[in-house]
Formats: C-alpha cells, sequence, structure tokens
C-alpha cells in the first residue's frame, strides 16, 4: 500500500478556511468561509484606522502676568492635554498660566458666526431707522454706533451717510465702497479696514487709527484727518497729501 501524503491529509483534515484564488473549483461553502475570513480582517484594518486620532486645530491665548502682552496663535493636536504639552514647546516653558485658554478652533468660529448673525440683525434695524431718517420720516432716528464692536463687520456699499461711529471698533472691517458723507468715525479703530471707494466728504476721522487701512480711490472733501495715524494706509500720495491739507 502506498504511503499517505501527511501534507495532503493535513489540509484535508483542518477544519481551517483557506484562501483559494488559485483553486479554481471550489465548493461554494469553502469559498464562503473564506471571504468571512477577508471580511473580517478588513473589519479589524477599519478599526485599527479608526482608533488612530485625528489632528485637532486649537486656537490659544496666553497672558503671562497682568498687563503682559496677550500671545495668541493656532496649533494642531490630538486632544486637550496634548494641545497643552504642544504650547508648552511652542513657548519653551514647562508651565502655562492658569488663565491660559485653548479653545477647538471649529467652536470659535462657530460662535463667531452666531455673534455676526446677531450683529448684523442689529445693524440692520438700526440702518433701516436710520434710512428713515435720512428721508425725514417720523419714525425715523440718526443711528448711533459709537463704541460698538463691529471688528471684522461687513458694511461694504452701505449708505452710512451721518451715522455716528465715534470710538467704535471697525478694525477689519469692510467698507468697501460705502457711503460716510458726514459721519463721525473719530477715534475709530478701522486698522486694516478696506475703505477703497468709499465717500468720506465731510466725515470726521480725527484721531482714527487707519493703520493698514485700504483707503485708494477713496472721495475726500473736507474730510477731517486731524492727529489721524495714517501708518502703511494704501493711500495715493495725492489723496494723502489731499488728506493732510497740503499744500502743492
Amino acid at each position: 500500500m502506498g504511503q499517505q501524503n501527511p501534507t495532503k491529509s493535513k489540509s484535508q483534515s483542518s477544519g481551517a478556511p483557506h484562501l483559494g484564488h488559485n483553486r479554481p473549483h471550489l465548493p461554494a461553502e469553502e469559498l464562503a468561509a473564506e471571504l468571512a475570513v477577508l471580511q473580517e480582517a478588513e473589519r479589524k484594518t477599519s478599526l485599527e484606522k479608526l482608533k488612530q486620532p485625528e489632528l485637532v486645530d486649537y486656537v490659544y491665548e496666553v497672558r503671562f502676568y497682568p498687563g503682559a502682552s496677550l500671545i495668541s496663535g493656532e496649533l494642531k493636536a490630538y486632544d486637550m492635554r496634548h494641545a497643552r504639552r504642544v504650547l508648552n514647546v511652542i513657548l519653551g516653558v514647562t508651565r502655562l498660566p492658569v488663565d491660559t485658554k485653548i479653545i477647538e478652533k471649529a467652536v470659535v468660529e462657530r460662535e463667531w458666526k452666531e455673534i455676526s448673525a446677531v450683529r448684523n440683525r442689529k445693524i440692520l434695524k438700526i440702518l433701516t431707522v436710520h434710512h428713515h431718517w435720512l428721508q425725514g420720516m417720523p419714525d425715523g432716528k440718526r443711528a448711533d454706533m459709537s463704541g460698538e464692536d463691529l471688528e471684522g463687520a461687513n458694511l461694504a456699499g452701505r449708505n452710512l451717510s451721518m451715522v455716528s461711529l465715534a470710538n467704535a471698533n471697525l478694525s477689519g472691517a469692510s467698507l468697501r465702497g460705502a457711503v460716510l458723507v458726514g459721519a463721525d468715525m473719530s477715534g475709530a479703530d478701522l486698522s486694516n479696514a478696506d475703505l477703497s471707494g468709499a465717500d468720506l466728504t465731510n466725515a470726521s476721522l480725527a484721531e482714527a487709527n487707519l493703520i493698514g487701512a485700504d483707503l485708494s480711490k477713496v472721495q475726500l472733501k473736507s474730510t477731517d484727518f486731524w492727529r489721524a495715524n495714517l501708518s502703511r494706509a494704501k493711500i495715493s500720495p495725492e489723496t494723502l497729501h489731499q488728506a493732510l491739507g497740503c499744500q502743492q
């Protein structure tokens, strides 16, 4: 009697499925078992991928002692604990101040959108009543937004004639093409604001902060720039001479 092939005998007796892509005549039940093994392996691989943490964008604010300059920026980390360690490395310190703020950027952006929506509705209501005032309607009232926080507000193309924006925070705001005839913006923070193409006839910008502001193609006539800070402002030499009242 011939000897049996021990390898073949072991393979046939084993209940474990085999990958049979090189065996075209597999029984259906064996093929199903092999596919089940493959699907399980893929499932485990997917779970392993899900376990890998993803980097999250954070924003931070740090002030090392009262009165010190605020240090702010962005960083990427896996979680809040990791974010604090990353910030330690960024700042080169072993301990962060107790009032250090580290917040997910997505949360900050969502809150900012909500704040902006509320602010925009408020501005719209104020300007609607203001336009009635400009038209001499009895329910009208001159808009007074002096001292308001309007940072980054979009007021492009708006008719803001005679509006009071004294001491308002308009840094980074868009006032491109806005009508600001007779508007009071004295003492306002207009740093990095876009005023390109705006009509500033008879407007007051006395002591206003216009650092880095875009004043290209603005209309100036009797505009008050007394003690206004025009450092790094985008403005043509002719317009600058006109703003400063230089004689040619």
